[in-house]
């Protein structure tokens, strides 16, 4: 920072010290960080000493670890939670005697000077009790000891409302409940607040935007009676409030959904989750009533003829964090996901920590670990991996995730669709023509390729291991009896033919194996490890030859890992083929070729062993048909080039030569991939990278300026050229064995078709690497084969095969030879194949379009749940299977509810029920008045506090749940209560007896949400963007931090800040990174949302004066504001008739654009020198000036005078920074 921007900020802070110590400050105390609000003790004194409230938190602090519900850590039998147990005989004592100070155990241990006999022990590091605790014990065991059940574990009844003395003052019942509160104190309510101030406080309540200087102007002009009803009916039923407040009520239900577009842990992948936050909005904005909500979120998709729209709500139970990091175990984060879906269920729903049952009973609620694990079983059959795959895509979502397609979307989809459909039915009634041609050509392939297959017999087949097998009629040798881990199988053949090139392996389809598979897996699998062949003369034993397979191509192969049938060829590469059998059933195919050709004259013998002895036990193939095969000269070079998957290896960073092209890094260098090989500085190795797909361009390589290599193996038939269409971003050389290819030195963004090489051949295994060069941005590659027309592609290779063979083969294979003749030899086929991809491309762009979200699905059989010992997902205890069920203290499901998530859900709302409609009205209540009237919002239990007013919270419940739910209904009683329309200025006589504000004889002030602070700051300027939903966006932030905690491989490493109106987007847009939260918001006490949040702490830091200050968007946004002030001309009225000059009009209105209110005289004086203060620094440093104004992307007016505008900029940046400012007041 230059020395003249340094003096701007210091005449910033002069400023602010200054503005400070005369604009009123109210300091408030019931809005501490604790929140510890108690009740006056002239209150307490006053009434019946009570167990829940006043007796029962002692003892739970103190008593109940070792005297309490867990009987893992009770002491000598003795429970003091109960009455029965806290009264019951012990051999000539009880603990309590009622109304026997001196009988009761419990009085002399509390008081004894006796050390070994003191409770709670001298050792036991709990705080002993206090004077004021030793009295209200006393007092309750005189009068009688009563225990009471918990308040919160009772269903609310209404109660009558109270009877007061200031009988004027109540406008609704709400009132009569606070006021017979104060008065129970002696205490008596503040004035009402001005009406500036009312409706600045309802519109950031309610709406968490201020109103603008008209709207306050209007209503200050309406001498209505009611006119500040009739805003408050305006700010909940029209638009644009509506949509404002339905903003506001959302981001504290995205803390409690732990909503966020990455997936935390160590990869922090981003996902796609935006449509549930569009539901959420849609749902209070439209004022869905809150039992449905609930419903909704919780089982939404267990709903008889669930919506499109219920699907997606049920996405709140997939808002945790999740894993795709290597290594994790899958188990075990299933067990995870399943618990925090427990736990964020009792915070929300509840009120309850019940994870504090994971492990053992909960310590202080009725809810044991059985208990924990029943509830548990409701979320432990979501249809989903514990360990997700990772993909480069940060706009994916993970399964389960379903489409959410606007109705214009559904409609393009449905017409494609149908168009497809029906271009795919005329494309599979081939014409007679085609027909009769495909016929002729299967027929006379043989011929035509020289193919021939042998006779032959099978002599013999045996097992390594204990697997019976046994030779059928048709030449297959068919296992069973025992199926072993590992094991091989040696099946010999004897055959007269010579010149001999191929071996056919038919895995033939059983009806011993599981569903009729190939495989002899529990699933039907099967996965071959390699294969051997020897041929032996039967003229001449000594005459023997080791055959080479060094091409081999398959019908099917699995697609979720490297499982390609050429991993057969070579043991030494580590890799398998395996089938899929469990989920495509067909036979299974392979033809494998030879490198010379075998048999001898007089017979041979062929002992082919089959190798089974890969990382997944029993897959061997079940029935197994081998037969050798001729091919001629025509046939072996009309065979593809047969290739391995993709494997990859980065980034490297250049330290040499022209951004790394001179430079040798080891890949390209070798000869073959080694996957066990780690190259220099990072020890980085060969990996698959199963995103790297032929045919596409990939944008999935590293950005900024660094080599990638990408390679594969290329397994050729016979010598050849084989021509390639390539693309790069940026730069691309090709190796082929070592050897440098082809390049081009070129600074671009990856396309097809940008370069074209010609490889030379010669037949055998060849290892292609490509080495991307990138000098910026996200580095990318394609890589299509071009083949000869005379080539056999694809699956057109098993036109080789004898007819049983396609008919036999996976996935229609005889299908699929037809479909790829007709592409190569029928016009009119192709122009239909061209048709088809222009859908399926129409298709695929429409579909990158619709937004994706992840829901709940259950699996068609649940989970078995079982206690886990010490909530460990590896130690379930067998014997302690759990049912799903509720805690037995909160009732039991209704009669007619299924004993699922939507059961569940359907208990929550019901009558019965005592805790979801106190806890969510309690959740209103803290936001409209910064504390609930329990103070510990989540937690309702037995460790949670006394209701300031328990008749008022029961009266609120009642009402909510009698009056439908209405969650708009309840905030307007709220809002429009004389509570809170009250002063909140301290009245020391009133805080001398109530300083916590437990009674609210005043309207509490508070700071803004991290949302609303830079919500206002952008909405005064006029930058605001105010776009109802929509995907997350990037506003400004500092470059790195994204960078900083990232894992190489994160998708969400490198942070592109959003352009245009997405800067200035509602904070409840941003994208949420949960590794790092938006730190603008996060310096304001927003949450990293890794869980589930009820309520926001606040603090107070010099660091958040340093973002008002310095963040780049507050910035920009004191600018807008000088610049919108200094163009207005509809200048506020003031409070006096003193003429001002202009300058005094723009100071008054950018003030009370701020703030809500003008200026007083002094406060003027203050900002006037301030204002004046910026001028001259700016004058004497105009270079600062211009810098100042470059800060941000709006625009600057044309006919700015830098030196004035900064000036102003600086005021206003000081405004925005007020505490009235970001206050509620």
């Amino acid at each position: 920072m230059n020395s003249a921007s340094l003096s701007v900020r210091v005449a910033l802070a002069i400023a602010f010290a200054a503005l400070t110590a005369v604009l009123p400050i109210w300091a408030d105390s019931s809005a501490s960080v604790s929140g510890m609000a108690q009740l006056p003790s002239s209150v307490v004194a006053a009434e019946e000493v009570r167990y829940g409230r006043d007796i029962r938190p002692i003892l739970s602090d103190r008593c109940f670890l070792c005297h309490g519900p867990d009987v893992s850590t009770r002491e000598a039998e003795l429970r003091l939670d109960t009455f029965d147990y806290a009264t019951a005989d012990r051999g000539g004592y009880a603990a309590i005697v009622p109304g026997n100070l001196k009988a009761s155990e419990l009085w002399y241990r509390l008081t004894t000077t006796r050390k070994s006999d003191a409770m709670p022990p001298a050792d036991s590091k709990v705080q002993p009790l206090t004077d004021h605790d030793k009295d209200l014990i006393r007092r309750w065991i005189e009068q009688g000891a009563k225990y009471e059940p918990h308040w919160a574990f009772v269903a609310p009844v209404r109660p009558p409302l109270p009877s007061v003395a200031q009988q004027s003052w109540p406008r609704n019942a709400l009132d009569s409940f606070l006021l017979a509160g104060m008065e129970s104190a002696g205490l008596k309510p503040s004035p009402p607040a001005d009406s500036a101030t009312l409706l600045r406080r309802v519109f950031l309540d309610l709406t968490g935007l201020p109103p603008t200087p008209a709207e306050l102007d209007a209503f200050l002009a309406d001498a209505r009676p009611d006119a500040y009803e009739r805003v408050v009916e305006r700010l909940l039923s029209t638009e644009p409030y509506v949509s404002r407040y339905a903003e506001r009520l959302a981001t504290p239900w995205l803390d409690a959904a732990r909503y966020a577009d990455t997936n935390g842990i160590h990869m922090d992948a981003g996902r796609q989750m935006w449509a549930w936050r569009d539901w959420v909005l849609r749902a209070l904005r439209d004022n869905q009533p809150f039992d449905q909500f609930v419903v909704e979120q919780l089982a939404g998709d267990l709903l008889a003829d669930a919506t499109l729209e219920q699907k997606v709500a049920s996405g709140f139970h997939r808002n945790h964090v999740m894993t795709d990091e290597g290594g994790a175990i899958n188990e075990e984060y299933l067990v995870e996901y399943a618990a925090d879906r427990t736990a964020t269920t009792g915070a929300v729903f509840m009120g309850l920590t019940v994870q504090c049952a994971r492990c053992h009973d909960h310590k202080f609620d009725p809810i044991s670990q059985q208990e924990y694990y029943s509830l548990f079983a409701y979320f432990n059959s979501n249809d989903e991996p514990g360990l997700y795959s990772q993909l480069p895509d940060a706009n994916r979502a993970f399964e389960p995730f379903m489409q959410v397609p606007t109705a214009e979307q559904s409609n393009q989809q449905l017409e494609l669709n149908a168009a497809l459909d029906s271009l795919t039915a005329e494309m599979e009634q081939p014409s007679a023509q085609d027909a009769q041609a495909l016929e002729t050509f299967l027929d006379s392939a043989p011929a035509t390729y020289g193919v021939s297959w042998a006779a032959s017999e099978v002599v013999s087949a045996e097992s390594t291991a204990d697997s019976s097998l046994t030779i059928l009629e048709d030449r297959s040798v068919l296992a069973s009896g025992a199926n072993p881990n590992k094991e091989s199988h040696t099946i010999i053949l004897r055959t007269q033919q010579t010149n001999l090139r191929l071996l056919l392996l038919e895995a033939l389809q059983d009806d011993s194996f599981f569903e009729g598979r190939v495989g002899r897996a529990p699933n039907g699998n099967a996965v071959l490890s390699y294969l051997e062949v020897e041929a032996i003369s039967l003229v001449d034993a000594r005459q023997r030859q080791q055959l080479h397979f060094g091409w081999a191509w398959a019908d099917f192969e699995q697609d979720n890992e490297d499982f390609d049938v050429v991993n057969a060829l070579d043991p030494a590469f580590h890799k398998v083929w395996a089938v899929d059998a469990h989920h495509v059933a067909g036979g299974r195919n392979a033809l494998f070729l030879a490198d010379q050709p075998f048999g001898f004259a007089g017979g041979t013998e062929l002992r082919v062993v089959l190798h089974y002895q890969s990382m997944y036990d029993q897959h061997s193939f079940g029935r197994v048909r081998l037969t050798p095969g001729s091919l001629g000269a025509t046939g072996l070079a009309a065979l593809p080039v047969a290739d391995s998957r993709w494997y990859g290896t980065w980034p490297y960073t250049p330290t040499a030569g022209e951004a790394g092209y001179e430079q040798i890094f080891g890949p390209e260098a070798d000869a073959h991939i080694d996957l066990a090989k780690q190259y220099p500085p990072d020890a980085y190795s060969w990996v698959l990278v199963p995103q790297v797909m032929d045919g596409v361009v990939n944008n999935v390589l590293p950005a900024g300026k660094k080599v990638s290599f990408a390679g594969r193996r290329l397994f050729v038939p016979s010598a050849r050229e084989l021509e390639l269409s390539l693309g790069s971003d940026d730069g691309l050389q090709v190796f082929v064995d070592g050897e440098m290819v082809f390049e081009n030195r070129v600074d671009r963004g990856a396309a097809a078709d940008q370069d074209r090489v010609k490889l030379s051949l010669s037949a055998g295994l060849h290892t292609v690497v490509l080495k991307i060069v990138n000098t910026g941005g996200i580095g990318g590659l394609y890589w299509q084969v071009r083949p000869p027309a005379e080539e056999l592609s694809g699956a057109l290779v098993w036109c080789l095969a004898p007819q049983g063979v396609r008919v036999a083969g996976a996935n229609d294979l005889a299908k699929r030879v037809a479909e790829n003749w007709r592409t190569q030899h029928s016009p009119a086929y192709r122009e239909q194949v061209a048709k088809a991809a222009k859908l399926q491309a129409q298709l695929a762009t429409l579909t990158s379009l619709i937004p994706l979200t992840m829901v709940m699905k259950e699996l068609e059989q649940p989970r078995a749940t079982f206690v886990l010992n010490r909530g460990s997902y590896d130690q379930p205890l067998m014997d302690r299977p759990v049912t799903r069920g509720v805690p037995a203290a909160l009732g039991k499901l209704p009669a007619e509810a299924p004993n699922d998530r939507l059961g569940l859900a359907l208990w929550l709302i019901a009558d019965e029920n005592p805790l979801l409609a106190r806890v969510t009205v309690n959740r209103l209540w803290e936001m409209i008045f910064g504390t609930g009237i329990v103070r510990t919002s989540a937690d309702f239990g037995l460790q949670g506090a006394w209701p300031s007013n328990p008749e008022l919270l029961d009266w609120l419940a009642v009402e909510f749940r009698e009056g439908g739910w209405d969650v708009k209904e309840i905030l307007k009683q709220m809002v429009t209560s004389n509570a809170y329309r009250q002063d909140s200025r301290v009245r020391a006589a009133a805080a001398a007896v109530d300083p916590q504000n437990a009674l609210l004889w005043r309207y509490p002030r508070r700071r803004l949400g991290a949302e609303e602070i830079r919500d206002q700051a952008l909405y005064v300027a006029g930058l605001l963007k105010e776009d109802f939903g929509g995907p997350s966006v990037k506003p400004y932030q500092p470059a790195g931090l994204w960078k900083e905690v990232a894992m190489l491989q994160s998708n969400t490493r490198n942070f592109v800040r959003g352009e245009g109106d997405q800067l200035w987007r509602r904070s409840l847009y941003t994208f949420w990174k949960r590794a790092v939260p938006p730190p603008s918001l996060l310096t304001f006490d927003a949450p990293t949302r890794e869980f589930c949040i009820i309520t926001r702490g606040t603090t107070n830091t010099p660091l958040q004066a340093l973002v008002l200050w310095n963040d780049e968007q507050y910035v920009e946004a004191a600018r807008q504001l000088a610049q919108r002030t200094l163009a207005a001309d509809d200048f506020a009225p003031t409070d006096d008739n003193t003429l001002h000059d202009a300058t005094d009009r723009y100071v008054i209105s950018m003030f009370r654009r701020c703030t809500g209110r003008n200026p007083e005289a002094a406060e003027l004086l203050v900002l006037r020198e301030a204002l004046d203060g910026f001028r001259q620094r700016f004058e004497a440093a105009p270079d600062a000036a211009v810098n100042l104004l470059k800060v941000g992307e709006s625009m600057l007016p044309e006919d700015a005078n830098p030196t004035q505008l900064a000036a102003w900029t600086m005021l206003a940046n000081a405004l925005l920074a007020l505490d009235e400012t970001i206050s509620h007041r």
